[in-house]
């Protein structure tokens, strides 16, 4: 069951790595070393041995934003 005041996860672009790579201009193996990063990794989803990316989504917005430095 959802719980309520949730969005689902349909409304989000669904990109792999090499795209994501390429819309932050990173490497894709440094989308691959978050990915596998033990303390605060980038949120994914694992799809087999697929690894996609919820493009626009509060948790890789929060992710990119804990980085920000002023």
């Amino acid at each position: 069951m959802k719980p309520e005041n949730t969005t689902p996860l349909t409304q989000y672009e669904l990109i792999d790595g090499l795209e994501l790579a390429a819309r932050w201009k990173v490497t894709a193996s440094w989308v691959r070393k978050q990915c596998a990063a033990s303390e605060n990794c980038l949120p994914h989803l694992k799809l087999g041995r697929y690894v996609r990316f919820l493009w626009g989504s509060p948790d890789l917005c929060r992710w990119m934003e804990s980085r920000y430095q002023k």
